[in-house]
């Protein structure tokens, strides 16, 4: 049994590098995404080894995800979210593992500034929004390309499905005049999902199962 050496540009080390513009991945596999990270157009930082764990190799993994303003780094851990497979940087070499467990494993540097994130989900006003029966991939790329339009900063929103949602669960939704965060929120109500604001991105996860106590007698 082998492992797979690739040499890789430093990943999670480059969260603080320039970002770039568009990193869009489309049922990539997990080869894609590391071929990306690996010579990809404007990587930079220190040259580093990528040790991918066996027991990945028969698993098929397809990541589709579309970032705007982000490190490789950044997008590296999302992709790692949405394929379902943990890393860990060490000295010489990053290491890609299975998951322990079906939880993802959230990184640290991903959930700061999340507040900055919901602000401006809070800030971004839709004029008029209508899905009919739209499946819940194509709602969340419009409203992602929306808020870059009307935001008065002209940064816009990241918006990603976490592991397990499914992308064509349809949404019926008519609002008008209401914050992107709004729009979210009854999307994933009617979803039933959950939401997750990163500082680069909001995030619809599976909804948490809540243990159903029996009633006292």
């Amino acid at each position: 049994m082998t492992i797979a050496l690739l040499a890789a540009t430093a990943l999670e080390g480059q969260t603080e590098t320039a970002n770039l513009k568009k990193i869009e991945f489309d049922e990539a596999s997990l080869e894609d995404v590391i071929a990306f990270f690996r010579s990809g157009p404007g990587s930079s930082g220190k040259s580093k080894n990528i040790l991918v764990d066996p027991k990945l190799s028969n698993r098929e993994i397809k990541v589709t995800l579309t970032l705007y303003d982000v490190s490789r780094g950044v997008a590296f851990a999302y992709a790692a979210e949405i394929a379902g497979f943990d890393y860990r940087e060490e000295k010489y070499a990053l290491r890609i593992f299975p998951r322990n467990g079906n939880k993802p494993s959230v990184k640290g540097f991903l959930t700061r500034g999340g507040p900055m994130t919901a602000r401006r989900a809070s800030e971004i006003i839709m004029p008029k929004v209508e899905f009919d029966a739209t499946g819940l991939a194509e709602v969340i790329r419009d409203l992602s390309s929306a808020s870059r339009q009307l935001d008065p900063k002209k940064k816009g929103l990241n918006i990603i499905l976490s592991r397990g949602v499914d992308p064509s669960t349809p949404v019926t939704l008519r609002l008008q005049n209401v914050p992107v965060s709004t729009v979210l929120k009854y999307v994933a109500e009617f979803a039933r999902l959950d939401l997750r604001a990163d500082g680069s991105a909001i995030v619809f996860t599976p909804r948490k199962k809540v243990d159903q106590k029996e009633p006292a007698k």
